[in-house]
């Protein structure tokens, strides 16, 4: 890795060394890589492993490949169905970014409970 790798932020080193390696590599290896070029300080080693994280969850050029690997997602073949009209990888991926970001928006911001309990103090519906 070049004097540049410092200036890129860590999901554009991620991808890079992912495109380098051209194979998938274990989540753990693929941070401790990142954020040994980085040079990130050891007391903030795992603040930046976190934000690394979840910046590849959200970043669409990423793929789960199972048990802790990940890889590129141009390295996946795009399945095309009969009642789907073809469609640009682009197109594919906006739909893929998307569903991550639904997905981590309702882990973020789960629903109310359906308690019953709505916060009002209506006493109209209290027995007495």
């Amino acid at each position: 890795m070049g004097e540049m790798d410092k200036t890129l932020s860590g999901v554009d080193l991620a991808y890079r060394i992912l495109k380098e390696r051209k194979t998938d590599l274990y989540f753990r290896d693929l941070l401790t890589e990142v954020v040994t070029a980085k040079m990130v300080p050891s007391y903030l080693m795992k603040q930046a492993m976190a934000e690394l994280h979840t910046q590849i969850n959200m970043d669409s050029r990423f793929t789960f490949k199972g048990k802790g690997y990940w890889g590129l997602t141009e390295w996946v073949p795009v399945q095309r169905t009969a009642g789907r009209p073809e469609e640009s990888v682009s197109a594919v991926l906006d739909e893929t970014v998307e569903i991550r970001r639904t997905k981590l928006q309702e882990i973020q911001q789960p629903d109310e409970p359906e308690t019953g309990f709505t916060g009002d103090n209506d006493d109209s519906s209290q027995e007495e």
